[in-house]
């Protein structure tokens, strides 16, 4: 793979391979990930027009936010889709990458060509928003989040299968700070606050989770799908939250017939 790797003018980490008179599909990661969690479709799509970014206070993008917004992330992304000058682009987001989709497209919907969302959350029951808020407390509190992120994202018998997996997603995790990831984990775990007008999502759509997902479930997904008319739902046989990683040949298969 031969991806150019670039810090652009406002601080933004970023990897693109180009390609003329193409349309650039840019991936946006989870949270406390980075832009190598997209390791399995980096692979697949090494000679499409892509674009893999990290978020404000992740990976080698500028840090030290200490408040965030999703307006705050979708002008991070507006940014180095400018200085590329790029006219249009397709948007695959995973998790909170797919809240900043949905913010970003509300806003900047003329730009957007396809959209795709993974394991996006969607109007969370009280139970639903008690579980992440009890997380986020104990982030805050200093306890360590991360194998109990990584068994939930997994199933055991893949875990068991690949440990590399797990060494990878479990040193990315732990390499996070807690100055940077808190802030972005906070609008993450309050983001049903933030309500999205879908009226202009008229571009192609497909909205996509893992049946066995306990965070972003299939019902949240089909009521996203509701939402944008124009939307196919797709549910990940056999994975969780990890299902670009666990079932990466049935994601990048999906997303090859519909973004290219």
């Amino acid at each position: 793979m031969s991806f150019k790797r670039h810090i652009d003018s406002h601080g933004n980490y970023y990897e693109l391979n180009e390609i003329k008179n193409s349309i650039p599909t840019i991936f946006i990661h989870g949270v406390g990930l980075d832009n190598t969690m997209w390791y399995p479709q980096k692979e697949h799509f090494h000679n499409k027009s892509v674009i893999f970014y990290d978020l404000l206070n992740h990976g080698q993008s500028i840090g030290g936010y200490k408040d965030l917004s999703f307006e705050i992330f979708s002008n991070q992304l507006f940014k180095i889709i400018d200085e590329l000058k790029l006219e249009k682009i397709n948007i695959v987001g995973f998790s909170i990458g797919a809240l900043i989709a949905q913010h970003f497209t509300e806003k900047f919907y003329d730009k957007v060509n396809k959209l795709v969302l993974i394991g996006s959350v969607y109007k969370r029951s009280d139970e639903q928003i008690e579980i992440v808020q009890n997380r986020y407390k104990n982030a805050v509190n200093g306890a360590s989040i991360t194998i109990d992120s990584i068994k939930r994202w997994f199933s055991e018998k893949y875990l068991n299968d690949n440990p590399q997996v797990y060494d990878f997603l479990y040193n990315l995790l732990e390499r996070k700070k807690d100055e940077d990831f808190l802030p972005a984990y906070k609008i993450f775990i309050n983001s049903d606050n933030y309500n999205i007008n879908y009226i202009n999502f008229k571009m192609p759509t497909l909205v996509m989770t893992g049946e066995n997902e306990v965070g972003s479930t299939p019902l949240m997904s089909e009521g996203i799908s509701k939402e944008i008319k124009n939307s196919d739902l797709y549910i990940i046989k056999n994975a969780k939250h990890g299902a670009t990683i666990e079932q990466a040949n049935a994601v990048n298969n999906k997303l090859c017939k519909f973004l290219f």
